[in-house]
């Protein structure tokens, strides 16, 4: 318990409580930038996979594209060889 007439023990006892809370403030400074700088790499790594995915889907069609067009110029060969 503490002695209110004991100013010494109540200036120890204020000063042990702001250290406490200046050391919280630094802990919860540290989690909201860590969090931060999460949150900040995951949109940027999830745009990068988005646009990954864009250009693996614009090749699937150039691919399809190519096929089509080798496909048909093959059956007009094949039309004329006979």
């Amino acid at each position: 318990m503490l002695n209110l007439y004991d100013t010494e023990a109540v200036k120890a006892f204020i000063f042990d409580i702001l250290v406490e809370n200046q050391e919280l403030k630094k802990q919860l400074q540290t989690a909201q930038t860590s969090s931060d700088m999460w949150f900040k790499d995951y949109q940027t790594q999830r745009d990068r996979a988005d646009k990954a995915e864009a250009r693996v889907a614009e090749l699937k069609q150039q691919i399809a594209k190519l096929t089509a067009g080798q496909t048909q110029e093959g059956g007009k060969d094949n039309d004329h060889n006979e």
